[in-house]
């Protein structure tokens, strides 16, 4: 038997009241409950989760996306569990995103860091998910106040060794990451991309406040129509691609669009079938007022691994320029 959760419908409706929405009539549906279960909050969607006791087990049910299914296990389930058991424990999650080091390379250099707390009670992990890696750190105490203790020293270390590759932390990503720099200093962005699909501007586009920071984004597969849309002479088809194109492009871009950064990653393909050899050369450049930074680098391992790569590269080549971190440094993904 289903039951009406008026607390939980009131939360929805604040929820879509906040957003500056109104909240369809079909969503009433996620607020009926199985008779006589406990109500689990979820801080960041519009269903929530209950627990129930079926025979002499105690069962949980979360809704299905994995970001709400973390927060709610974080902050519903486990503390449920441990109180269950006769364990008085708080337990929290601290996670960095980093790009440029693979895991095993990461595990090496925070080896020992969960050992700064003697007690065994902070545990490092990791969840690699190409072009990103995330470092977890999760620590248990007997109040927040003890966990919050636990976890200074250790997320201190952790910032200080793995330094610029952190991209950021918790619920951050690293295109909100870019927005928020560029909304800060009231900036604006245009992107030109090729092989990309335009997922640089896929990734940006969308986030609130991006229609103060976004201005143009350009998409095309040869340098020549490149260099055409940006108001540049075209390069012949011998004409390899190079740091200085990109710079140019950039540079153009920035001009056309009166942005305040422009952002060109160009790519050159290699010859061929999809392979794991299969690989590609990218240059990047980024340009302001007075300025331009570029790199180059090849990524081998397929076209939707070179893909990724890129994109996720020149996100973070600009999340650095715009912080003030070297835009060139070494990464594990790339061949010399």
């Amino acid at each position: 038997e289903l039951v009406f959760s008026a607390e939980w419908y009131a939360r929805m409706e604040d929820l879509f009241r906040r957003r500056s929405r109104v909240m369809p009539p079909s969503n009433r549906k996620q607020a009926m409950l199985p008779a006589g279960s406990e109500l689990l909050d979820n801080p960041i969607g519009t269903a929530c989760g209950f627990a129930l006791d079926i025979g002499r087990a105690r069962f949980f049910f979360t809704p299905g996306v994995p970001r709400e299914l973390r927060r709610m296990l974080e902050a519903q389930i486990v503390p449920r569990l441990l109180a269950r058991s006769g364990l008085q424990t708080a337990i929290f999650l601290k996670r960095f995103h980093s790009y440029g080091l693979g895991e095993s390379h990461v595990d090496s250099l925070l080896a020992g860091v969960d050992e700064l707390v003697p007690d065994g009670s902070v545990k490092l992990g990791f969840r690699a998910h190409y072009p990103q890696l995330e470092t977890k750190l999760t620590v248990r105490g007997t109040d927040l106040a003890d966990v919050r203790a636990k976890l200074a020293p250790v997320e201190q270390e952790v910032r200080k060794r793995l330094g610029n590759f952190i991209l950021a932390e918790d619920e951050q990503t690293l295109e909100g990451v870019v927005i928020k720099e560029l909304a800060d200093r009231h900036g604006t962005l245009a992107v030109v991309e090729s092989f990309t699909s335009g997922q640089i501007a896929a990734r940006i586009g969308h986030l609130p406040g991006a229609e103060k920071v976004f201005r143009r984004g350009i998409v095309a597969r040869d340098l020549a129509e490149v260099q055409a849309a940006v108001g540049l002479e075209r390069a012949s088809a011998a004409d390899a691609l190079t740091r200085e194109s990109a710079e140019a492009v950039a540079a153009a871009a920035r001009t056309l669009t009166g942005a305040s950064h422009a952002l060109a990653v160009l790519i050159d393909l290699d010859d061929g079938p999809d392979r794991i050899e299969f690989g590609g050369s990218i240059c990047l450049a980024i340009a302001t007022e007075g300025e331009v930074a570029s790199r180059r680098s090849r990524i081998v391992g397929g076209r939707e691994w070179v893909r990724l790569g890129a994109v996720e590269m020149g996100l973070d080549c600009l999340r650095r320029h715009l912080q003030g971190l070297p835009v060139v440094e070494r990464i594990d993904f790339e061949k010399v």
